[in-house]
C-alpha cells in the first residue's frame, strides 16, 4: 500500500513533465537510465578525461564548427543581393516598452531554475519582477534607442548534450545554450516588434511554416499531401527533393543577415541595434561544473534564443526567388523541393536544371548542404508504370540517392503516399508503451493510468493525425488494436465493460475520432479566416454555386477526384467531415467553445 501511494504521488507530481515521467518509470521497473555524464572524449586518438580541459574541447568544436563549413564552401558567381525583392519603401520603427509590458513578458516565459552565466534564476525572478520592472524598463529603453546591446547579455553558458553513437566522440553531442535572464525580456521586447512589422508588411513566405504563429508541422505535411495527390490525381510523377542544411542556425552570415534585414526595412539606429546584437557575442561550455574560456562566436544566430528563429526565416526567406519553377515548402531549415511533370526524361532534366540554381542560392548565401543527409523520392501512383532506368538526381558531382521513404518533422513519407512505414513505427512505439503501462498498472489507480495514456500512447496516434489517418481502414488497424488494448489496461483487468463503453468512460476520443477532432478544427479556422494565407482559396462553399438561399449555404463542397490519394486529402474529405456536423456546432462563436462542443459531441458518438 505504500509502494502504491509513494508511485501514485511521484506520477501526480510530474503529470506535465515527460522527462521525469519516464524517470519514474524506470525506477519502477528496474531498467538503467540512459542519461550518462560525459566520462571521457576522444580527440584525435587521445582519451582525455579533465572536464576542463573537455569543456575547452566542446567550446573550441562548438565554435570552429562553423568556420570550418564555411571554409570548405565552393565559391559563387552570383551576389547574394540578386535573389533578394526589391528594398520595401517601409522602415521599420520600435515603441518605448514600458513597465506593464516586461512583467507581461516575464510571466509568459517558461518558468525554470536553468541559471545562464548571470546566475539569475528565472522562477525567483518571475516573483519580484514587479519591484524592478520601472528601472529594467529605461535600461531597455535605452538599449533600443541607442542601438547597443550590453556585453553582459550576450554570454552564453553552453551545455553539451549527447545526441548518439559513441559517448566518446565529441562529434555526438550538441550545444544547448542558456543565456543570460534578462537578455530573454530583452530578445522578446524586440521580438514582438519585428513579428509585427513582418506580419503586417507580408514579408515570409507563404508556404514558410516554421516558428510562426497559426502555423505548425502538420500545416507544412498537408501542403505536402496536397501537392503530392494532385500530383498522383493527375498522372504525372514528383520528384521531391529533402535537403539538408549544415548547421544551418550556426552558419549564418552576420553581414549577409544584417543586408537582409535592410532590404525588409531595418534601417538607421534599429539596424544598428541587430548588429550590436549579432556582434561580439562570446559563449563558454559547462562539463561536470567546470566552466571552458569564453570564445568569439562569429558567425550564426544565438542557440536558444527567442529572436534566433524569426532572424534565421528572414535571412532563408529570398530561397523561393532562386527557382519558379519548383514548389519549396518550408519549415525553417527544412528545405524542400517538388517538382512534377507527366514526362519521366523531363522530369529530371527540370529537376537537375532547377536544383543548380537552388545550389547556388545556398553557395552565395554561404550555407551548406549535407549532400550525405539529401535524398529524393519519386512520387507517383502505385499503378503507373515506372521506367527502368533511374533518374539521375545531381548537386554538382554528387549523386542524390532515392529512397522510397524520409522521414520529415517526425512523419514518414512514402513515395505512394500510404503512409505504411509511420504507421509501422509508431505502432512499434505504441506497442513498447503499453507493454510499460501494463508493466506498472498493478501499482497504479485508474486515475493515474489514464495520465500515462495520455503521456506515453495518444501522442503519437494524435501528432499529425489528419495527414496519415485518413487512409483504409485495414492500414490502421494494428493502430486501432493498440489503442483498445491501451483502453483495456487502464480500465484494469476485472472490468468486464466493453472496450466501446470504455472510450466512453473515460471520454478517450478513438482513433478516426481523433482525425475528425483535427479536420473539423482546421475547418473552422478555414471558414474563421485564422488560417495562413497559402490556404486561402482552399474549399469553395455551396453559396458561391447558388444565387438563392438554400439550406446548405454554409456547407463546402468537395474537389472533384480521380484516385483515392486525392480522396484523402483534405480538399475531398474536409468538407465531407464538416458537412456532416450539426449546423450549432458549426456555428460556434469562437474556436475554444468550437473545440469544448466538437469533444463533447464526438464522445456521445462513441459506437
Amino acid at each position: 500500500m505504500t509502494e502504491r501511494c509513494y508511485f501514485e504521488t511521484e506520477f501526480t507530481k510530474y503529470s506535465n513533465d515527460l522527462r521525469k515521467t519516464w524517470r519514474v518509470i524506470r525506477s519502477l521497473i528496474n531498467t538503467s537510465n540512459p542519461e550518462k555524464g560525459i566520462g571521457t572524449l576522444r580527440i584525435d586518438g587521445v582519451e582525455v578525461t579533465d572536464p576542463t580541459i573537455m569543456a575547452d574541447k566542446f567550446n573550441n568544436y562548438f565554435t570552429g564548427l562553423a568556420q570550418s563549413l564555411v571554409d570548405k564552401l565552393p565559391s559563387s558567381s552570383t551576389p547574394f543581393d540578386n535573389y533578394l525583392n526589391s528594398p520595401r519603401p517601409n522602415s521599420f520603427a520600435v515603441i518605448p516598452t514600458t513597465s506593464t509590458e516586461l512583467i507581461s513578458i516575464t510571466l509568459s516565459l517558461n518558468s525554470t531554475h536553468s541559471a545562464g552565466l548571470d546566475e539569475i534564476d528565472p522562477s525567483i525572478m518571475r516573483s519580484i519582477i514587479e519591484d524592478v520592472a520601472i528601472p529594467l524598463s529605461n535600461i531597455f529603453n535605452c538599449s533600443l534607442s541607442t542601438g547597443i546591446v550590453p556585453s553582459a547579455l550576450k554570454l552564453a553558458k553552453v551545455v553539451p548534450i549527447f545526441k548518439q553513437g559513441s559517448h566518446e566522440d565529441i562529434t555526438n553531442y550538441r550545444p544547448i545554450s542558456i543565456l543570460p535572464y534578462f537578455s530573454k525580456i530583452l530578445e522578446k521586447l524586440m521580438y514582438n516588434r519585428l513579428y509585427d512589422f513582418v506580419t503586417k508588411m507580408k514579408i515570409l513566405y507563404p508556404s514558410q511554416h516554421g516558428f510562426q504563429a497559426g502555423h505548425s508541422t502538420s500545416m507544412a505535411l498537408l501542403s505536402i499531401q496536397d501537392n503530392i495527390s494532385s500530383v498522383i490525381d493527375n498522372n504525372k510523377f514528383s520528384v521531391g527533393i529533402f535537403l539538408d542544411i549544415a548547421k544551418a542556425f550556426d552558419t549564418v552570415d552576420h553581414s549577409i543577415l544584417l543586408a537582409k534585414l535592410e532590404n525588409i526595412g531595418i534601417r538607421g539606429q534599429n539596424l544598428c541595434w541587430f548588429k550590436s546584437y549579432l556582434t561580439n557575442r562570446q559563449q563558454l561550455v559547462v562539463c561536470q561544473g567546470r566552466l571552458s574560456k569564453l570564445r568569439l562566436i562569429k558567425f550564426g544566430v544565438p542557440q536558444g534564443s527567442i529572436l534566433g528563429p524569426l532572424l534565421f526565416l528572414l535571412f532563408i526567406n529570398d530561397l523561393p526567388n532562386a527557382s519558379s519553377l519548383v514548389d519549396f515548402i518550408l519549415f525553417a531549415d527544412d528545405s524542400n523541393v517538388f517538382v512534377s511533370h507527366k514526362n519521366y526524361e523531363e522530369l529530371f532534366q527540370l529537376v537537375n536544371q532547377e536544383l543548380k540554381k537552388i545550389t547556388d542560392w545556398f553557395k552565395s548565401n554561404k550555407l551548406s548542404l549535407n549532400l550525405n543527409k539529401t535524398s529524393y523520392i519519386l512520387f507517383c501512383s502505385h499503378r503507373k508504370k515506372i521506367p527502368s532506368r533511374q533518374g539521375i538526381v545531381r548537386v554538382d558531382n554528387f549523386l542524390i540517392p532515392q529512397v522510397i521513404s524520409v522521414k520529415f518533422l517526425g512523419v514518414h513519407l512514402d513515395q505512394h503516399l500510404t503512409w505504411n512505414n509511420h504507421i509501422a513505427q509508431i505502432a512499434s512505439k505504441i506497442s513498447k508503451n503499453t507493454g510499460i503501462l501494463s508493466r506498472v498498472a498493478y501499482l497504479l489507480p485508474t486515475r493515474v493510468r489514464l495520465n500515462l495514456y495520455y503521456s506515453l500512447v495518444h501522442p503519437f496516434l494524435s501528432y499529425c493525425n489528419m495527414v496519415w489517418a485518413s487512409n483504409y481502414d485495414f492500414r490502421l488497424k494494428r493502430l486501432i488494436l493498440l489503442q483498445k488494448r491501451a483502453v483495456r489496461i487502464i480500465a484494469g483487468p476485472c472490468s468486464q465493460l466493453s472496450t466501446t463503453q470504455m472510450f466512453h468512460n473515460f471520454k478517450i476520443l478513438k482513433l478516426d475520432q481523433l482525425k475528425t477532432t483535427q479536420i473539423c478544427e482546421f475547418m473552422f479556422k478555414y471558414r474563421s479566416l485564422a488560417l495562413p494565407s497559402i490556404f486561402d482559396g482552399y474549399f469553395h462553399s455551396t453559396s458561391e454555386f447558388h444565387r438563392y438561399e438554400v439550406r446548405s449555404a454554409s456547407n463546402y463542397r468537395g474537389i472533384p477526384i480521380r484516385t483515392n490519394s486525392r480522396k484523402f486529402s483534405i480538399k475531398y474529405a474536409g468538407p465531407i467531415i464538416w458537412n456532416s456536423l450539426p449546423l450549432q456546432l458549426r456555428n460556434a462563436h469562437s474556436f475554444l467553445l468550437f473545440k469544448k462542443q466538437l469533444r463533447s459531441h464526438l464522445v456521445s458518438q462513441v459506437t
